[in-house]
């Protein structure tokens, strides 16, 4: 996918539900998808003197239960619904803010994530596999599955771990500590409860944003996008080594195993080496066998280089950018040319500016490479 190069997208339309009803005088609104694991949240705002006379201040000021759905798009037709646009959100309402001087009301909340999140569960299910536990968690809160099956038992992961002991944790804690020790993500996205494998970003066509640099009777730089800021930090680029100790209650034993990251050759004209000292990390974990400590090891050091790139780049609203889109720049000539993975992704549309996305993504550096 590539966006076009343009200053705004033209002509979007939204449409706002609450419980199910399509809400009217609709200033705009904002939703922020967060990355894997994290719930997505939005800002709704509407006209207060707009509204019809059964929504007027007793009305908004006695809700107690409010179910949002935000939905944008470039239909055809002047005339349109649900069908003709794209839902970036389902989700319930936190707050209510009523501004009568500024003829407002400001509608904030998560998607449906926060099912799992204000509701605890002290159940240990030790006897079911992590994508049962994740099934019966949907269905209990009244989403759709959508679960890639698993084969080992959740007690397995957790008999002498501190998580096992724990009572009364959120079952979305539950949910993304069993998709870690699954190698897999866990996200809500709609009604449905996602919980799967990690997306492979090479079966994917990434999102590519493409620098053109001025030259000759094109002097002015293009780029498809209409703002760009390229972030390296330097802390996480020197070489990396880190540890981890686990003592295993089995097997009386302690395992300490390493995971090194160190500067290569590429093609980037930013590549060098550091004359630094490495940052060294040492982390401390419970009754891992030798192989899942190394695996732990490999996990962290590879969450710890993904913030050494980061870029930030704004471009005409397009509701196909989600957080599970890779981003692809490319054409700047420099070590940022590369594949990275959204932190967050913001959608902004008003009706007096127009619709925006902004998205925050980020990776290592394509000069490292990994050795266990």
């Amino acid at each position: 996918m590539t966006p076009q190069y343009s200053s705004w997208a033209s002509a979007p339309r939204l449409i706002a539900l609450a419980n199910g009803v399509r809400l009217v005088g609709v200033v705009g609104f904002e939703v922020d998808n967060n990355s894997f694991y994290q719930a997505d949240s939005f800002r709704l705002t509407l006209c207060l003197s707009a509204q019809p006379p059964s929504s007027n201040w007793t009305y908004w000021a006695s809700q107690i239960d409010i179910e949002v759905e935000l939905l944008v798009g470039f239909p055809s037709s002047e005339t349109f619904d649900k069908a003709d646009l794209t839902s970036l959100l389902i989700g319930n309402v936190d707050d209510i803010a009523i501004d009568p001087i500024a003829d407002q009301v400001v509608m904030s909340g998560r998607d449906l994530t926060s099912r799992f999140i204000d509701n605890k569960t002290a159940e240990k299910y030790k006897d079911q596999t992590a994508s049962q536990i994740a099934t019966l968690l949907a269905f209990r809160r009244q989403l759709v599955p959508v679960v890639t099956a698993t084969t080992v038992k959740a007690g397995t992961y957790y008999d002498y771990d501190n998580v096992g002991d724990a009572d009364d944790r959120p079952e979305w804690d539950l949910l993304t500590y069993l998709a870690q020790v699954s190698n897999f993500v866990v996200y809500v996205k709609g009604r449905e409860l996602h919980f799967e494998p990690k997306p492979d970003p090479t079966k994917t066509p990434p999102y590519v944003l493409r620098w053109e640099a001025g030259n000759g009777g094109n002097a002015s730089p293009r780029f498809n996008a209409t703002t760009l800021a390229m972030n390296r930090n330097l802390t996480v680029a020197k070489d990396i080594i880190v540890t981890v100790r686990s003592w295993n209650v089995k097997q009386n034993r302690m395992f300490v195993k390493t995971a090194n990251r160190s500067r290569v050759k590429s093609g980037t004209k930013a590549a060098s080496k550091s004359y630094l000292p490495p940052q060294k990390y040492v982390f401390t974990i419970t009754n891992k066998t030798a192989e899942e400590t190394q695996q732990y090891a490999n996990q962290m050091l590879a969450e710890i280089s993904q913030h050494e790139m980061n870029i930030n780049a704004q471009i005409p609203g397009d509701p196909a950018l989600n957080p599970r889109v890779v981003i692809k720049l490319e054409g700047t000539g420099t070590a940022f040319d590369q594949l990275y993975y959204p932190a967050s992704v913001l959608h902004q549309i008003d009706v007096s500016e127009g619709y925006r996305t902004t998205v925050r993504a980020k990776n290592t550096s394509p000069e490292s490479t990994v050795v266990p």
